[in-house]
């Protein structure tokens, strides 16, 4: 019998707005709206056309992972390093390599720093065959945590001595001076920075791919994006190319590339990590919404990263083990956003693509049948104006204008992003027609869209119901409570369509405003070849909760499926159950695998 859906209570939102305004914002509703009517030709022969504009071509096979070093977590990796096993240099070399091999396919390393990542891995192995090495508390364990072990890093966060464009044309040249405050936290921890991974132009779309540095590939599938911003990172790590990095995220930029390339993504509670140290965004004033936060192919690595990027004495305590029992853990299942009460905002977002609202299903079976958890299904009607809601906040906080961080120069990084002029997006425009402007079109749209201001009227109502929607969220997460939420409306799209489904990423931005932690976890891969994934939600300063979640779903699924494997293993089957671990549950009637079973036969 199916579950019975509990439904919060919302109320109707009617925004005001002039006359002009309405017609305008009525018409583009009707265009979406038929989009959502048509959707299965239209997307789909979408697809098919921009296919044959992808920068790259697709492939049957991608470089296998010739070293088991190469498939390991990275505190794993540190683990082997003492016990000489392996040297820091070995591993290093080794990544290099892989870099060396599969970047020209994926485009995510856009810049290296295998010389200084050399030394330092060689200084790292002369300092352990020291004598005194063994009795330096500085590099204990606890201490270093990944001592010797290689990582890459977002292209808009500081690295001393190497650069941080952001993908725009003027900030090329541009030299950091010092570490960002993560970058710190991880080389403390004994971590070696060996590149640094594409972005979109100032960090502000879903793909990556920028004037400076062009587009990333997806390793499951040339012709699709990897997601944005953090989406070179997010590639890299996919592709083995890293075993861990950072990313930023305040819209969803950590998850979505996470998610698009099969891998895990945090974004931690507000105010967890210092976002000092980063193009754009590094005023201060956008410490609530925006999140430094670690992207890696195994679970085993985020709480580790995690606690080495974070504030000492922080908001969560990292001092002691966490042990969680998954099945005491209260769970509730939101399968979308709301989006077929068609009430107006919602109809700017896809509806959840079937494939991944079975692979949630698959979750809450997995927790009832085999861990004996009970799983609460919830219908949160606010969340279908996530969208209005993001764009409010994020145009309400104080920070610099979008136009400002345009006008930003190899001269002028070190002023203020608040004494740098607005750049002038409709001359922008008629340059971008002309093929002279120097910008993305998706930066220059969203520069001429910053322009039309927002009514006050429609500005309060829409921090009021963002309000009203924290504060349902908030009673619902507390301490011992996780929501279960699509990381996407659909798996991995072709290179350029985010331009027609530009506004999906608000199911990974609402969370940036509600203030909570997001794990994105993989769940193996669809009939396409391409990753599927879940977003696990939780309360404030409950990082290590959901973290937990993702390490039983990691052991469940499989977690991270190698690109190549993808080539080899996939006719374009169904998904499949990837383990079968002992049930839990004894007084379950169906067991997790028969359950996936009878989904698959239903499907078909």
């Amino acid at each position: 019998m199916a579950e019975k859906t509990e439904v919060l209570p919302r109320r109707k939102v009617n925004l005001p707005m002039s006359w002009f305004r309405q017609i305008i914002v009525w018409s583009i509703m009707y265009v979406i709206f038929i989009n959502k009517i048509l959707r299965g030709f239209v997307y789909w022969s979408l697809q098919w056309m921009v296919g044959w504009f992808a920068p790259k071509r697709p492939i049957k096979s991608f470089p296998p992972i010739r070293s088991v070093y190469l498939k390991m977590p990275g505190i794993d990796l540190a683990k082997l390093i003492r016990k000489r096993e392996v040297t820091s240099t070995e591993l290093v070399e080794l990544y290099i390599d892989r870099i060396v091999e599969v970047n020209p396919l994926v485009n995510a390393v856009v810049q290296t720093a295998f010389a200084k990542a050399l030394d330092e891995a060689n200084r790292i192995d002369e300092l352990m065959r020291s004598d005194g090495f063994n009795q330096d508390p500085r590099y204990t364990v606890e201490n270093m945590p990944y001592l010797g072990v290689p990582m890459t890093c977002k292209e808009i966060i500081f690295c001393k001595g190497l650069t941080a464009t952001a993908g725009l044309k003027r900030r090329i040249g541009h030299v950091c001076k010092e570490d960002a405050d993560v970058v710190k936290g991880m080389r403390s921890a004994g971590a070696i920075i060996i590149g640094l991974t594409n972005t979109s132009e100032l960090a502000m779309w879903w793909e990556s791919h920028n004037p400076v540095y062009g587009f990333t590939c997806n390793p499951y599938d040339l012709r699709c994006i990897v997601g944005g911003s953090s989406g070179g990172e997010a590639a890299a790590v996919s592709s083995a190319c890293s075993p861990m990095g950072i990313g930023s995220d305040i819209g969803g930029s950590i998850r979505m590339p996470a998610f698009f390339n099969g891998v895990f993504g945090h974004k931690p509670s507000p105010l967890l990590v210092s976002n000092k140290g980063q193009f754009p965004g590094d005023t201060g004033m956008e410490d609530m919404y925006l999140g430094l936060g670690p992207i890696c192919r195994y679970a085993a690595d985020l709480e580790p990263m995690l606690q080495a990027m974070a504030f000492k004495n922080g908001p969560v305590d990292f001092s002691t083990p966490f042990r969680v029992d998954i099945s005491k853990v209260r769970y509730i299942s939101v399968e979308d956003d709301g989006w077929s009460q068609f009430d107006g905002w919602s109809v700017f977002t896809s509806p959840v693509d079937r494939e991944l609202k079975l692979a949630q299903r698959r979750v809450v079976n997995y927790l009832e049948s085999n861990c004996g958890a009970t799983v609460e299904h919830k219908e949160i009607l606010l969340l279908r104006y996530s969208l209005p809601i993001w764009m409010a906040h994020i145009n309400n906080n104080g920070m610099p204008k979008f136009n400002q961080w345009l006008s930003a120069t190899k001269e002028n990084a070190d002023s203020s992003p608040y004494d740098l002029p607005c750049k002038n997006m409709y001359l922008e425009a008629l340059k971008k027609l002309i093929g002279k402007s120097d910008h993305t079109a998706y930066v220059v749209i969203t520069g001429l869209l910053e322009g039309i201001p927002m009514a006050k009227a429609s500005l309060d109502q829409l921090l009021a119901l963002g309000k009203e929607l924290r504060e349902q969220i908030h009673e619902l997460l507390d301490k011992n409570t996780v929501l279960i939420y699509p990381s996407h409306p659909m798996t991995a799209p072709k290179h350029h369509m985010p331009c027609f489904t530009g506004f999906n990423f608000a199911y990974t931005a609402i969370w940036n405003i509600i203030g909570v932690p997001v794990t994105q976890v993989p769940l193996g891969l669809d009939k396409n070849g391409l990753p599927l994934g879940i977003q696990i939600i939780g309360g404030v300063n409950q990082d290590r909760l959901t973290i937990a979640v993702a390490r039983e779903l990691e052991a469940a699924f499989g977690g991270w499926v190698d690109p190549e494997e993808k080539y080899k293993m996939y006719k374009y089957e169904p998904i499949r159950y990837l383990a079968s671990p002992t049930l839990r549950n004894s007084g379950s009637q169906t067991s997790f695998p028969e359950f996936v079973a009878a989904e698959n036969e239903a499907e078909r």
